[in-house]
């Protein structure tokens, strides 16, 4: 199912993609959004017919305080709203055969938490997703976020201590963090288990956003981006300017 591709961030919508030529491309996979189990009729049976499977849900949508939610919110009504929405997420998932939930931590600004006040709220709320199932749950660190570095990554991960909680790495998010991908995969060691792929732009000067840029678009290094996928799974998430399909293409084409 690797490598894979997120259709959603490459098109900006969530019907529509070009799958036949994704496939064509050397795509295998899917990296969705939770919003796309509830359209399956939309995608499922071109997907199909493709050849390409759903590898990952990725959960940052779902994770945007006094938006959508937080792992960690203080209020523990909008934290059960949360774990409510992404529990039913990790059901429908189940039916389909889809192996990984990428999840995150919070934005410091907008829950006003200290790491200490959080970071219980977060190990207890990835426990409550865990026992929901065997499906991985991932955690992944995030610029602007709590627990923004892949040390912090993975002693949350040892701090929750279920088999099937486990980290992800994206080397995009990474670079914005200061931390260069392979140093955070060797850093993540034997609990990374899935790697998601896009550029960012990191040079002295430069506003630094997190805007998900085509590979060679940025300050990724090709070499260090092999050493962190690895031979794991992993996923394509880029959000083109320009065609998206040549955009595909060309990532693939960039990672060799």
């Amino acid at each position: 199912m690797s490598p894979a591709v997120n259709p959603v961030y490459l098109t900006g919508s969530s019907e529509g993609w070009p799958l036949k030529q994704l496939a064509a491309a050397g795509y295998r996979g899917l990296e969705l959004t939770p919003a796309c189990l509830d359209n399956l009729s939309h995608w499922q049976p071109a997907a199909r017919k493709a050849g390409l499977r759903a590898l990952c849900v990725n959960a940052m949508d779902e994770l945007r305080p006094y938006l959508t939610g937080s792992l960690s919110d203080a209020v523990e009504r909008r934290r059960r709203d949360t774990l409510r929405r992404l529990l039913c997420t990790l059901a429908k998932m189940r039916e389909q055969g889809i192996p990984f939930l990428v999840v995150a931590p919070s934005r410091l600004a907008e829950v006003y938490q200290s790491v200490d006040e959080a970071r219980p709220l977060l190990v207890e709320s990835l426990r409550e997703l865990a026992a929901a199932g065997d499906t991985t749950i991932l955690l992944v660190a995030a610029p602007f976020r709590l627990f923004a570095s892949s040390a912090e990554t993975a002693a949350i991960v040892d701090e929750v201590n279920r088999p099937n909680v486990a980290a992800a790495l994206d080397v995009g998010h990474a670079l914005l963090s200061d931390e260069r991908p392979a140093a955070a995969a060797k850093r993540l060691g034997k609990r990374l288990r899935y790697v998601q792929v896009h550029d960012a732009d990191i040079r002295p000067g430069v506003m630094r956003l997190d805007r998900h840029l085509p590979l060679g678009d940025g300050s990724l290094e090709k070499e260090e981006v092999r050493a962190a996928v690895g031979v794991r799974p992993f996923a394509v998430g880029i959000t083109p300017a320009a065609d998206p399909l040549d955009t595909a293409r060309a990532a693939l084409r960039w990672l060799g």
